[in-house]
């Protein structure tokens, strides 16, 4: 579902599987050690994406629940934080989002996290929007919410100005039957 290779590390790699955990390299993808889900840390292992603090490489937020917008997509209990390069795990919100779309970290100040939550894919409600923390996860806000049927699967800095986020936003609600 997601790679994201260490921006300070060329060697080390994070691959998400959509249905299968995540995954780390050392050495560039010779040999894989499984580092989510962990038995006792976590509640999730359909994943959707990784990324990596760029300035602190033993920071990275995983976001879960597959985020193809299919009939057999499986949820996620939300968004997760490792703070010693994925040996442990702690869910940091946003547990009702159920597909995490994307995470983008503000280059400038990296406590400072945005995520695109998809929503519910078969039910209203649920976290959906685009959220920011300023605190590394301790607190989420929404910032754009559109309706209780649409959620945000997408979202990208401006290239020249982090302060401007582009979101791409559908009605994520699908009819049964």
């Amino acid at each position: 579902a997601d790679i994201e290779i260490d921006p300070k590390n060329p060697d080390v790699w994070y691959v998400a599987t959509a249905f299968g955990g995540l995954w780390k390299t050392t050495n560039r993808g010779i040999t894989f050690t499984e580092l989510f889900p962990r038995s006792g840390q976590v509640e999730a292992f359909s994943l959707c994406c990784v990324v990596v603090d760029p300035k602190d490489s033993n920071v990275i937020w995983l976001g879960t629940g597959e985020n193809a917008s299919q009939r057999s997509a499986h949820f996620g209990t939300g968004l997760y934080k490792s703070t010693d390069a994925g040996k442990t795990w702690n869910r940091v919100g946003l547990e009702n989002s159920e597909h995490i779309g994307k995470i983008l970290i503000d280059p400038r100040r990296t406590n400072v996290v945005y995520v695109a939550a998809q929503g519910p894919l078969f039910s209203s409600g649920g976290e959906r929007g685009l959220y920011k923390t300023v605190d590394g996860g301790e607190t989420w806000t929404a910032i754009l919410t559109i309706s209780p049927d649409t959620g945000i699967s997408d979202i990208v800095f401006d290239p020249k100005d982090p302060d401007v986020i582009y979101a791409s936003a559908y009605q994520r609600r699908r009819a049964v039957g």
